[in-house]
């Protein structure tokens, strides 16, 4: 009798210690796989008219001759083209004048100037010859920016500069 208890005892000892590990393995933990994602602010447009469509404003004009031309808004306050001229890659934005960084550039260029647009306006030239280059500007209640991540050349920014709008 003390035997048959002893392996009662046992096998409720076993079953038990089985019942804890089986409930502690990672298949019956409760998973939880939901990322937490931040919605990218950049959305594609198909025109420059989508643009304004979408945040009240857009460029009025760019540059003649570009290719591979892509349109975004950006946080529905900032128009933003990426297109080609001349084999350089430009991204060019436009904003409220009151935007800071309108260019989300923060780059420290070797060389700065500023020069006077067709229209007018001071821009400020940041660069590096032959590679990066950024120019910024305010016209009327609007400001912009011209980025090119490489092959800066200053007369073909300034082309693009005057096209901008």
């Amino acid at each position: 009798m003390k035997s048959k208890k002893i392996i009662f005892v046992s096998l409720i000892l076993i079953s038990l210690t089985a019942l804890l590990f089986t409930g502690c393995t990672p298949a019956a933990e409760k998973k939880d796989d939901s990322k937490t994602e931040i919605p990218n602010p950049m959305v594609e447009q198909a025109s420059l008219e989508a643009i304004k469509e979408a945040i009240g404003f857009s460029f009025e004009s760019l540059p003649t001759g570009i290719t591979d031309v892509k349109y975004f808004t950006i946080a529905d306050n900032l128009a933003q083209a990426d297109f080609t001229l001349d084999g350089v890659t430009y991204t060019a934005r436009k904003a409220d004048s009151g935007m800071e960084n309108i260019a989300g550039v923060y780059t420290q260029f070797s060389n700065s100037q500023t020069k006077t647009t067709t229209a007018g306006a001071a821009v400020l030239f940041q660069y590096d010859e032959g590679k990066a280059g950024l120019a910024t500007w305010t016209a009327g209640t609007y400001g912009y920016s011209v980025y090119c991540e490489e092959g800066f050349d200053l007369a073909g920014m300034e082309v693009v500069v005057n096209g901008v709008s």
